[in-house]
Formats: C-alpha cells, structure tokens, sequence
C-alpha cells in the first residue's frame, strides 16, 4: 500500500462518517497524513522523522502520544519506509492504530464497543 491509499481510504471515511466527533478527528487526520508526507520527505533518516512525526498533535498537545506508541511507532516507520513502492501493511497499520486511539482515548465517546483483547502498556 502506498501513503497516497492511507490518505484516500482517510478521506473515503471521512465522506461517509455520520458522527460529528469522529468526522473532525478524520479531518485533523488528513492534515497529520498530509504533513507526514512531507517530513517524511524532508527527514535526513528515519530517527528524525519518528522524532518531528511523533509529535504532529496525534493527541491533544501529544500529552497523551506515548500511550499510542505500541500503535503508532509500527504505522511512522512504515509510513517512513513505504517510498514509492509502498508498503503492503501500511493501511493495516494505520487502521490499528486508529482503532486503537479511539479505544483508548475516546472511551465512551466513541461509536466503536472498547476491545476486551487490547492490547495495554
């Protein structure tokens, strides 16, 4: 999977998502996509791309980014790794990780049940 598929399937949700809530964190998702692109671009190896790509506001002042690590650090350094060809688990990882955000931060909010099997740090 490419980045530019991540973004689509991002921007496809986000077309037919009823809930309010889960229709602005979609919005502030492609903007955090969009930016990955370009550190990823910019960055001068993968340490500072993980180093600048963990703190794009993935929580509220990233305040709360390090309890999403076991789900984010695999998405970045594919994200990072992906280059042109892609990389075939990439929306995997972004999906695990989004679903796992929304379990752990959104709680009740969100529409999804919480997963008894989640994992926990």
């Amino acid at each position: 999977m490419s980045r530019q598929t991540v973004i689509d399937a991002a921007k496809a949700e986000l077309g037919g998502e009823p809930s309010y809530f889960r229709a602005a964190l979609l919005r502030e998702d492609l903007q955090r996509l969009n930016r990955l692109l370009d550190l990823a671009a910019d960055a001068a190896d993968e340490a500072e791309f993980m180093k600048e790509a963990e703190l794009s506001g993935w929580t509220p002042g990233d305040l709360r980014t390090g309890e999403l690590r076991p789900w984010l650090d695999p998405f970045l350094r594919a994200w990072y790794g992906a280059g042109e060809d892609g990389d075939p688990a990439l929306l995997d990882l972004w999906r695990g990780f989004d679903r796992n955000r929304l379990d752990i931060l959104a709680g009740c909010l969100s529409t999804r049940p919480l997963d008894p099997n989640r994992r926990s740090r």
